[in-house]
This record gives structure tokens, C-alpha cells and sequence, in this order.
């Protein structure tokens, strides 16, 4: 590891770095790179996936990497911030946080990626000594009702007993990619997935490709709606997913219409 590397990592073993990005220099960051790891976290979801030499798209106010299936909107990124990672001692990373900190995305690059690094600190603001909270994410899921409650706290101790795992059952089942797509206001992302699932305590559900894993809370999860469109040219099953306010939280798609017919026939059970 260079001596500047040496002392970028020292410099930022006791502090944190507050940038001024927008998707122009943060698109010369990416391009400089080999590869890094991305982080996306919100209420809902959290998703990881590793980008080779990443390939920049920047439209606008919008940075996208088309090959990750991922798009930053820099209008709606608040705080950027460049700190120690607190995974592996070789790594920085550069965090990027929504202004009503419901969203964030970690960007893990090695320490000795210097010219890349050299761009960040190139636009230093200020210096923190800690984590401020303009940098911190916010769990915040919406006010429930008794009803809602009582449905959550049921998927957080049998998480059968959520729908939402049925349809995910049957789609690894039927053994085909299943893709996975999300919009929020800073952060949108659409990845494919190999039809296996894992469960974990609490409601969490997570899925794996070789380059990539998605987990989801089905407890913030009340509500789904299903129908047959195109997709990259072939008719499929496309499920939204919405949280109790009826705003929606993800999509579940597969290239196939038996998917369809299972969540018509666990919406007719769930009705009765």
C-alpha cells in the first residue's frame, strides 16, 4: 500500500469526511475502479452486489450503472460522506445519504485505489469526529394500526404465514430467474436471482446470484397486486408489493404466467 493511501486511511481512522459529489465526479470515481462493492439499505430492503469495472450513464441529475441495474438520483442525496470501512480495514467507503434518511448506498473501495480516492478528497466540505446524523440512516417504518400490528408481529414469529413467501416458494419451485425491482426517490434497482430462498428470524427473506444478495422484510409487506405483462419480450407474472399506507415497496417478476395463477389462488384465501 502507497504512503498516500497510508495516510488517507490513517486520517480517516479517527474522523469522517464530508464531500460535495454530484454525478459527474462521482461517475470519474466509478470509472477509476476496478471493481467495488455496493451497499443499498432502506426500511424494506437491503441489497449487495459486487460491480466490475463499472461502467457510468449519467443523465441529468441521475447517475446510472447499467450492467448493476442501478440508478442514483443526486438530487436527492443529502449527505456524502468518506470514512473507514468498518468491514475490512482495506477498504474506504464513500456513503451516500437520501435527505429524509430513509435510504443510503455504501460504496467499498480498496485503499489503494489513490487516483479514485484522490477525486473524493479533492471536494472535502468538513471533517466530522463522528458519524453525524445527516449520514446515519433512519429506520421509520409507517404508524400501524391494531390490525396491521398484529400482522406483523405474526410474520415476525412464523414467517409462512406471510402470502408473500408462498409466491416466492413457487417461483423457486418452477426454477427460473426471478428479478427483483425497487424505486424509491434517491435509489432505484433492478436485479435478476437465482430461484433459491433462505429465511431468517423476524420476517427476513433473502435470495442470492453469484454476484449478488437481496434480503426483505415481508413484515412491512400488506398488500400485493399481480398481472401478466411483457417482459424483455416474454409474457410474465409481475407482483407489486405495498406496505400499509399502500405505497409501493418492491416488484417480484418471473417469465412465467404459473406464477399468476398461484397468487390469484392465495389472494382467493386470503379473502375467504
Amino acid at each position: 500500500m502507497s504512503q498516500y493511501a497510508n495516510q488517507i486511511g490513517s486520517a480517516l481512522s479517527d474522523e469522517c469526511w464530508e464531500l460535495m459529489l454530484g454525478p459527474e465526479l462521482c461517475g470519474k470515481f466509478l470509472s477509476e475502479l476496478p471493481h467495488c462493492r455496493i451497499r443499498i439499505l432502506n426500511s424494506e430492503i437491503s441489497c449487495t452486489f459486487k460491480a466490475e469495472s463499472p461502467q457510468v450513464i449519467i443523465n441529468n441529475s441521475c447517475l446510472c450503472l447499467p450492467e448493476s441495474g442501478l440508478n442514483i438520483e443526486f438530487q436527492n442525496v443529502n449527505c456524502a460522506l468518506l470514512k473507514k470501512d468498518p468491514y475490512s480495514s482495506e477498504n474506504l467507503s464513500l456513503v451516500l445519504t437520501s435527505g429524509d434518511r430513509k435510504e443510503q448506498i455504501t460504496i467499498e473501495v480498496p485503499r489503494s485505489e489513490n487516483k479514485a480516492i484522490d477525486l473524493l478528497t479533492k471536494k472535502l466540505i468538513r471533517t466530522h469526529e463522528y458519524l453525524p446524523n445527516s449520514g446515519k440512516i433512519k429506520s421509520s417504518p409507517p404508524a400501524l394500526c391494531p390490525c396491521c400490528s398484529k400482522k406483523r408481529e405474526n410474520v415476525r414469529t412464523d414467517i409462512t404465514s406471510h402470502p408473500i413467501y408462498h409466491i416466492l416458494s413457487f417461483a423457486c419451485f418452477v426454477d427460473q430467474q426471478i428479478w427483483i425491482d425497487f424505486n424509491r426517490s434517491m435509489l432505484s434497482c433492478s436485479r435478476n436471482f437465482a430461484p433459491s430462498k433462505e429465511c431468517h428470524p423476524e420476517g427476513i427473506i433473502s435470495m442470492a446470484s453469484s454476484e449478488a444478495i437481496i434480503s426483505m422484510d415481508l413484515g412491512e409487506i400488506f398488500n400485493s397486486i399481480a398481472y401478466l405483462n411483457n417482459f424483455e419480450g416474454i409474457e410474465s407474472t409481475i407482483v407489486h408489493c405495498y406496505n400499509s399506507h399502500g405505497h409501493k415497496l418492491l416488484s417480484i417478476i418471473q417469465q412465467n404466467t404459473e406464477l399468476f395463477d398461484v397468487w390469484s389462488l392465495i389472494s382467493e384465501r386470503e379473502q375467504e
